[in-house]
């Protein structure tokens, strides 16, 4: 149901730059760094009941700095209901100063990880599909931790609003 509702969306309100993919089952593997340097998996933050959007970002991406308060403000709006964010930095461990800059910059209320360098294109291949192209990307994920949908690009606001609010 949530993702049919999450076609429709798309199908009927988003711009034709959205590219969908869907997927018949849930996140498989992804292992990421904590800024603590502790080891996380993706699966962890997916799959509790609420919408999880994925940005994948690096520290040299101006339309990534550009997104990140819209994104910001979206996980403040829904996290107590019915979504939440979750921010990959791409540029590993080697740059964890630009990566801590950054996130003490903003200062985001969402958790920020940080991918394995060495394997973090093979695992995004895996969980969607498709090869990596640039940042900003997005990835969602159903209340119910399957992946609905990916985006490559700057997102809008309105769309994951409706996304999100959809009865």
């Amino acid at each position: 149901m949530i993702e049919s509702r999450f076609i429709q969306a798309c199908v009927f309100r988003l711009p034709l730059a959205l590219i969908l993919l869907l997927s018949m089952g849930s996140v498989s593997a992804f292992q990421l760094q904590a800024l603590d340097k502790s080891r996380v998996n993706l699966l962890d933050y997916v799959g509790d009941g609420r919408w999880t959007l994925v940005m994948f970002w690096s520290t040299d991406c101006i339309p990534c700095e550009e997104q990140k308060p819209m994104i910001e403000d979206f996980h403040r709006t829904y996290q107590a209901s019915n979504a939440k964010v979750i921010g990959i930095a791409l540029d590993g461990m080697e740059n964890y100063s630009g990566i801590k800059k950054l996130v003490d910059l903003h200062q985001p209320t969402y958790p920020n990880l940080v991918v394995f360098t060495d394997v973090f294109h093979r695992q995004y291949q895996e969980l969607t599909s498709k090869q990596f192209r640039a940042t900003p990307t997005y990835l969602l994920f159903s209340p119910t931790g399957q992946l609905a949908g990916t985006r490559a690009g700057r997102i809008e606001r309105a769309m994951l609003d409706s996304i999100v609010s959809a009865k």
